[in-house]
């Protein structure tokens, strides 16, 4: 295993140092081929990696690729392969699409595998609502509370009793989906989700949600993408630590960090086992995280999407390298976004075919590891075991050194995620440029960091110098790539991020953002739930109250992150919050003249 590993990095590091010289390019390949070295994405062959799916996936049997891979399987994985070999064998290879549909709809049914079930601590007027003075957002917080009852779900027990036939990963409590066709347990979804429960009064459904997780690290040694087999070739933001911290603070219930911490000590070291990397800047060494989720093939999730957008590449090593950098991204969270592209000749912003995710150490990443691992001494210290209090105190200060001598740009006032390929900052402007101040991964005196902050945002049009605010929620980015996680989409954990970062500083004008940024967010999400009786995943900047767009599938509704963070924002504002008229106020007079934004927008874009 160490010997693959070592040719694989091997054949990596001449392929990217010596990219001009074929001679060297081809070595690479060959040591690349020769290792062996990636496994599937995961070992269901019908999951993850056979003709059948293949063929399935290409022939686009379904709009969503999702669809074929969250079957259940009627009989064993063996019986279909073979099954389908003689099929194939009899069509010498190209089996017509209808003698597809009919095998699988023969072979395949729909899971089934999760029941609707209703949280045993559910109250229909959670303590949340006395919170809230607007009668408006009052009955919204009602409503969104009923919401919960829609996306709770728990798995059948015949997902437990016959793991292989599913693809879905069995759980022992019930949890809430995300929602739309997301139908499993995520991962850094249900930090919200159990955010917005423990506020609403489920503080025993919420423990049984971080248990779920719990439970996934204990039998994987991480928290994979989401529920599903097909994810277990990567994680995403690391956030279960956070989770309990959330239920710690709601309950202190300090026994439960005591039983839980060896599974949060077990997650922590699968990201320093694997997602390390030792780079140079100004002849200082550092060790940061990165997102590296290296598999065989497309996902299959998304077989088909990547599999056609791999046909740009010319040989089966870079569309290998393309697949790895596709659920590299996919690990971040972010998939996909303009943040992972890495053109040649950095004269543009480039394409999904650019990404390089891999060569990016992101600025979320390495302040969410700093901040799990300051809990986790503070805890182990309280614990009384010195020894892992001392060795997590060490990775939090090591971290934040680098956070401050690699990200931190005094001359621009954020943070920027560092590219190791061209050994510069990322000087484009994301939300997540200023995660340290939500994880307070700093250690310079908030004040001046305040400032510096809103300078940044001021300096790129988010707020104006009047502190007057431009977006209908903050974009992902300000360059519109067609990717979901840029322009003009936002999102609920990076409005999270902003909103909740610039208040943690306690600086009044800070505060004072922070307050206009939750208010336009919390209308617009107001207003598509008012007219439409929805909640999105992600909203339009440019149209309060719609839905983004963008990205590999359709829009989706329910949805589990935004309820969660309208309940923490109301929490923090309830009082003070209101729904207005028309939003038309002075601190929004630039929301009131959609025309003028929009030019003002489009310059600010072709800018970028």
């Amino acid at each position: 295993m160490r010997f693959h590993l070592l040719v694989v990095c091997l054949a990596h590091f001449v392929y990217y140092t010596h990219a001009d010289n074929q001679e060297f390019v081809h070595l690479a390949r060959g040591f690349y081929h020769a290792s062996n070295g990636l496994q599937p994405s995961c070992q269901s062959k019908v999951y993850c990696e056979s003709d059948l799916l293949h063929d399935v996936q290409l022939a686009a049997l379904y709009p969503d690729s999702k669809t074929f891979v969250d079957k259940k399987l009627k009989y064993t994985e063996s019986e279909i392969l073979y099954n389908y070999k003689v099929l194939r064998d009899e069509y010498k290879g190209e089996v017509p699409k209808e003698a597809l549909i009919q095998f699988v709809d023969k072979h395949l049914e729909d899971g089934d595998e999760l029941e609707e079930w209703t949280p045993p601590d559910f109250v229909d007027s959670p303590s949340i609502a006395d919170r809230v003075k607007d009668k408006n957002y009052k009955q919204w917080a009602l409503g969104l509370n009923q919401v919960w009852k829609t996306l709770a779900r728990k798995v059948k027990d015949d997902v437990r009793v016959h793991p292989d036939r599913y693809s879905l990963i069995w759980v022992p409590n019930g949890f809430a989906i995300p929602g739309g066709r997301f139908k499993e347990l995520y991962y850094w979804d249900t930090y919200w989700i159990v955010n917005g429960m423990l506020l609403c009064d489920m503080t025993k459904t919420a423990r049984g949600v971080i248990d779920n997780i719990a439970s996934l690290v204990e039998k994987f040694g991480f928290m994979a993408n989401g529920g599903r087999v097909y994810y277990l070739n990567r994680s995403q933001p690391p956030i279960l630590t956070l989770m309990v911290d959330s239920y710690h603070k709601k309950t202190n219930d300090f026994e439960y960090v005591k039983k839980i911490i060896p599974v949060l000590d077990s997650e922590y070291e699968f990201w320093l086992e694997n997602r390390m990397t030792t780079f140079e800047k100004n002849g200082k060494s550092h060790k940061m995280a990165r997102y590296y989720a290296p598999s065989r093939g497309p996902r299959p999730e998304s077989y088909r999407e990547d599999f056609e957008s791999a046909e740009f590449f010319k040989d089966e090593y870079e569309k290998q390298e393309f697949y790895t950098q596709l659920k590299s991204a996919a690990e971040t969270g972010w998939d996909f976004s303009s943040r992972w592209f890495i053109t040649k000749n950095g004269s543009d912003r480039g394409v999904l075919t650019d990404i390089k995710t891999t060569h990016i150490i992101p600025v979320d990443l390495n302040s969410l590891l700093q901040k799990n691992a300051l809990l986790l001494s503070s805890w182990y210290s309280k614990l009384g075991d010195t020894a892992k209090a001392e060795k997590y105190r060490v990775i939090a200060e090591n971290l934040l050194y680098s956070i401050q001598e690699v990200m931190w740009r005094p001359d621009l006032g954020a943070w920027f995620d560092w590219d190791t390929m061209n050994n510069k900052s990322r000087e484009y402007f994301f939300v997540s440029n200023i995660v340290p101040l939500w994880t307070e991964s700093y250690n310079m005196p908030k004040k001046a960091v305040a400032s510096s902050v809103l300078g940044y945002l001021r300096d790129n049009h988010i707020i104006e110098a009047d502190y007057t605010v431009n977006f209908n929620g903050t974009p992902s980015s300000l360059y519109n790539s067609s990717q979901q996680w840029d322009f003009p989409n936002a999102w609920p954990p990076l409005q999270a991020f902003i909103i909740q970062g610039l208040d943690k500083t306690n600086q009044k004008l800070a505060q004072q953002v922070a307050f206009r940024l939750a208010e336009v967010w919390l209308r617009s999400n107001y207003k598509s739930f008012s007219e439409k009786s929805m909640m999105f995943e992600k909203y339009d900047v440019l149209a309060s109250g719609e839905t983004g767009g963008g990205g590999e599938y359709t829009p989706q509704t329910g949805f589990g992150w935004t309820n969660g963070l309208v309940f923490e924002l109301l929490h923090r504002w309830g009082d003070t919050v209101t729904n207005g008229t028309n939003g038309c106020t002075s601190g929004y007079r630039y929301l009131c003249d959609f025309n003028r934004i929009r030019q003002q927008l489009m310059f600010w874009v072709n800018k970028k």
